[in-house]
């Protein structure tokens, strides 16, 4: 693998050195980039996703699905006073949740984020990431949202989960999603559902 990376950092600097910078980026924003630059944009496309999804979730969370404490809320305020931003007010922070109408609320809205980051995923893919054309536009979606549907379930079990069992903050148990979606996802898009 080690051979295999530093190879494709050698065709790089060898595509540099012969086209120049402007050939070199301009190949990186096509769909036959080398694997390295592939991996780095599928990357920021999951980057842009996460912000659709967790946006989505957080909006909903603070609105109509409560799932953030108030006391979770002001470690959020103080993190973001750091920087010297300030949030503002939120309904949610008067209300009583317990663990289990949080976990059950963060779920919810989970749902809904992940409805929200999968459609911006599959556009960022298809339109800049993989090549498509091993299957036809349809089937190729089902497929696709049928990994991250898989990939998502595995990551909204551990969260309410540890919310309810540990008791660990609502944003903390986002961690777990994402780590197992992204893996799960990179390995099945690019092997099973796009042509490259």
């Amino acid at each position: 693998m080690k051979k295999a990376v530093l190879k494709q950092f050698r065709d790089i600097y060898h595509h540099f050195r012969e086209h120049g910078l402007r050939a070199t980026l301009f190949w990186f924003h096509g769909k036959d980039a080398p694997g390295i630059i592939q991996f780095l944009k599928y990357g920021l496309a999951g980057g842009i996703a996460t912000v659709a999804s967790m946006g989505t979730w957080l909006v909903l969370c603070l609105t109509i699905y409560p799932a953030i404490s108030a006391e979770e809320m002001q470690k959020y305020r103080d993190l973001v006073g750091f920087v010297g931003l300030e949030l503002p007010t939120f309904e949610v922070e008067s209300m009583e949740l317990d663990r289990d109408l949080r976990a059950a609320n963060s779920l919810w809205a989970n749902i809904w984020g992940w409805v929200a980051g999968n459609n911006v995923a599959y556009l960022v893919n298809v339109l800049w990431v993989f090549q498509g054309g091993r299957h036809n536009r349809w089937l190729e979606y089902f497929y696709f949202t049928l990994i991250s549907a898989i990939a998502t379930l595995a990551g909204l079990a551990m969260g309410p989960l540890l919310i309810k069992i540990f008791g660990i903050p609502t944003g903390l148990s986002q961690v777990s999603l994402l780590i197992t979606a992204v893996l799960v996802n990179y390995v099945c898009r690019k092997f099973f559902i796009f042509a490259k």
